[in-house]
């Protein structure tokens, strides 16, 4: 059994635990997951390698941590999902909220490192995520895949395959904010990020989604103020993570 580092004079347990991981997303973000090396990390967290490896017993377990950590689970905000997902609206209504929370969890600039490790992933091969998105994504695009489907039999929608709908609107997000490095200093910059609010942002997707789905374009697609607030709440807590720094 491996004795429990003596933790006189130290963080607190998970103060060390965050510390740790915060210095690990920095430093998968900068090097990726080959790249990246334990004694760095220990570095920046002010824990030495002992310490580290105690709570994370190698670079793949603390890779994997910080996976769950991005990607992870959505407890904290349980209840105010289901108060938002049994609320009595129309299908591009819920659509609604589910823009408003994904815009707002990539449009947060404290979520530059989460883009730069999921564009590391996409190019290593994608093995580590193909785990989390078992665990995480797939129940989260069913969810939306059966709001459409109810849209479909409600006759408020009409498509053919709700999932890679939802697939689609997830990944024009995703798509968009990766590359707002890629465009700087280009001559169409301006008109495709400086002039786009978040807003701006989210009224485009729901249109396109409406235009391309909805049987009646003057479908309601506002949301009743009560609702907005609560939605707006739901949007903070996604795109809040204190392991993110600006």
């Amino acid at each position: 059994m491996t004795a429990s580092p003596k933790k006189t004079g130290r963080m607190p347990e998970a103060k060390t635990r965050e510390a740790i991981l915060r210095a690990a997303i920095d430093e998968f973000a900068d090097r990726g997951f080959a790249g990246a090396r334990t004694e760095n990390i220990a570095k920046a967290a002010e824990v030495n390698k002992a310490m580290l490896h105690y709570y994370y017993h190698d670079k793949e377990t603390l890779y994997n941590a910080v996976l769950e950590s991005l990607y992870g689970s959505l407890d904290e905000s349980e209840d105010l999902i289901e108060r938002l997902t049994k609320a009595p609206l129309n299908s591009v209504q819920h659509i609604h909220i589910f823009l408003k929370v994904i815009v707002a969890k990539h449009g947060d600039p404290k979520s530059k490192p989460f883009r730069c490790i999921l564009a590391w992933e996409l190019a290593a091969g994608q093995n580590n995520l193909k785990r989390v998105a078992q665990k995480y994504l797939v129940p989260r695009i069913l969810s939306l895949s059966e709001v459409i489907a109810r849209g479909i039999k409600a006759g408020e929608l009409e498509c053919k395959n709700p999932t890679l709908a939802v697939y689609s609107m997830i990944s024009q997000v995703v798509f968009y904010y990766m590359h707002r490095g890629t465009y700087e200093e280009t001559s169409i910059y301006k008109e495709l990020y400086e002039n786009v609010e978040p807003r701006h942002l989210l009224q485009f997707l729901l249109q396109n989604f409406i235009a391309a789905y909805a049987t009646n374009r003057k479908i309601e697609w506002k949301l009743p103020a009560d609702i907005e607030k609560m939605a707006d709440e739901l949007a903070a807590k996604m795109s809040e993570n204190p392991l993110l720094q600006a």
